[in-house]
Parts: structure tokens; sequence; C-alpha cells
């Protein structure tokens, strides 16, 4: 009784973190350490542009100590969500500082995807240790030497992934994927990006978009395009199937992979994200993606179906002859 007890103490002490999506859950995670409990709202997996919130989302913010959120229309649902929680957490921007990319085609938006570039990631983590030392001052200094290790880790990260793009020659340098999360990557890494859809995945593919990159494909002699984790591949898929090129792999963008990917952390989504890049843009190597499992299960029903109508042939063969 007296463990149970003492354990809900501890539990309560804990301050909670409730970030929009996985990829600041992680980050939170990383600076708060065994002080804080950090949720994100939209699941692995999630596409944070199409996000619609559930009742018991309400009671997840309703809850917190601190919300952290993206901004940049990253999240267009989540200020009603909060509004709705009646919530008395801190709301944290965790942009604030970054140099953002504007729209092109809408006024007054931008990219929300600045975690992509890993010199704004080490802004992010600034903003979410200021963010747990203004909810938790006692433990200021804790989050403050987190945050300071944690950017030490991302400032690595960011190093490898200039050397590595570097490698791909320049003329090679053309990234295509379904949408466009990777303008701040490419910014900062010197590689040109070409997607199907706009910043938002809740816009949808126009057939001039599709002969857009169709076209880039031939031009300048990609030879692979890469899907993401968060979006349906057909439409790549069959761009892939029309130009004879191949889907170098799977990227991750809006969100962080499961605990079983290569891509369970922040650092090791940009990093999986370059050595992706890199292998199918220099030739070195193509990585299996769900497609090719999805494949090579379909594959393996077709061949039972085969299998069984083969099988009851034989029988109906075998019966017929004993008659």
């Amino acid at each position: 009784m007296l463990c149970f007890v003492a354990l809900t103490v501890f539990s309560q002490d804990k301050i909670k973190v409730v970030s929009s999506a996985s990829i600041f859950q992680d980050m939170a995670k990383n600076i708060g350490g065994d002080k804080i409990t950090s949720e994100s709202i939209v699941p692995i997996g999630g596409d944070p542009h199409t996000y619609t919130p559930k009742p018991s989302d309400v009671e997840l913010v309703s809850s917190a100590d601190l919300i952290l959120i993206n901004g940049l229309t990253f999240e267009g649902w989540i200020t009603e969500l909060i509004e709705n929680s009646g919530t008395k957490a801190k709301v944290v921007l965790i942009t604030e500082g970054v140099d953002p990319i504007t729209s092109q085609k809408y006024h007054n938006a931008s990219d929300p995807h600045a975690w992509m570039d890993a010199s704004n990631g080490v802004k992010y983590v600034y903003n979410i240790s200021a963010g747990l030392a203004a909810v938790d001052p006692k433990n200021a200094l804790f989050y403050a030497d987190n945050g300071a290790k944690y950017n030490s880790k991302i400032k690595k990260a960011h190093d490898y992934i200039t050397n590595q793009i570097a490698t791909i020659p320049k003329e090679q340098r053309i990234l295509i994927t379904s949408h466009d999360a990777f303008q701040y990557y490419g910014r900062a890494y010197d590689i040109t990006l070409n997607a199907i859809m706009g910043i938002s995945t809740e816009s949808e593919a126009q057939s001039k978009d599709v002969q857009r990159v169709i076209n880039a494909i031939k031009e300048s002699k990609i030879p692979a395009v890469f899907i993401e984790s968060t979006i349906n591949p057909k439409m790549l898929q069959q761009i892939a199937s029309d130009t004879g090129v191949k889907i170098g792999g799977e990227l991750f963008a809006d969100s962080v992979g499961d605990a079983d990917s290569e891509a369970p952390t922040y650092i090791k989504m940009l990093t999986h994200n370059t050595d992706v890049i890199v292998n199918a843009l220099t030739g070195t190597s193509v990585e299996s993606t769900k497609i090719d499992h999805d494949n090579t299960s379909n594959n393996f029903w077709i061949y039972i179906a085969l299998g069984a109508v083969m099988l009851l042939s034989l029988v109906f063969l075998v019966l017929k002859m004993n008659k």
C-alpha cells in the first residue's frame, strides 16, 4: 500500500507535457527526462495536417501542464482543441526564432516543416527547455543541461547530413517526394526539391503536378523517387512505374517511426532520411519499403490461392476418373 502511494505521488510530481506531433514529443522526452511525462496528440504514423481530434484528446490537453505546438499552419485544428479543453496549461510556440520559408502560392502562409533542418532543431530544443523551466522553475538547470547535451547531438547530426549530401554529384541532388516537406532540408543541405503536393497534405494533387514531376524525372534523368511514412504511396508508385525509376526508399517527415522502425527518434529520422536519399541518388543501394512488403504479402496470398485451385482441380480430376 505504501509503495502504491509513493508511486502515485511520484507520478503526480512529474510535469505533463503534451505535444501536437510525435517529433516534438521525442524532443521533450530528451530534454525533460524523468522529470516529465511526454505525450503526443497525433499518434506515431498519423498525419498532423489532416488529423481530426478525438474526445480523448480533449481530456489529454485539459490535463496538461505544458503544450508544445509548431505553428506555421502545421496543426490548423489545435487552437480549437485547446480552447474547447479549458486547459490551464502553458502553450509554447516551439518555432520561435526560426526563419520561416514563406509559401510561393499562398499569401501569409509559411512552410511548417522547420525541424527538417537540424540547425532549426536546436532552436526547437531551446524553446522547449525554456517552456519546461517556466512551468517547473525548480528544475530549470536540469532542463538547460539536458537541452545543451541534446543540442550537441543534433549539431553532430547536422554535420553528418551536410557531409553526406555533399557526396551526391550536384546535378543528381534532386529529391522527389509526395508532399513538400523537405524545403528546409533542401535549403540547409543544398538539394533541390520537387514534390507532387504542396506543404500540406490537405491539398489534392492535380494532373499538372503529376506531369511536372514526370517531366523533371525525364529531363534530369532522376534515378529514384521517395515515398513518405504518413502518406499513401500509390500516386508516387504509379509515377515510378510510368517513368521506369525506382522507389528509393521511405522517408519520415511529419512523424517519427515506431520503435521497430529505422527512425524512432527525431535525430534518427534525419540521419535515416539522409542515408536513404544518398544511397538511392548515388546508386549505392535502394531501401525496401512498405510497398515491397505489401507486394510480398499480396504475392504470398496469390500463390496460396493458385495452389488451392490446382489442388481442387486435381481432386476433381481424380474423382471423375474413378467413376
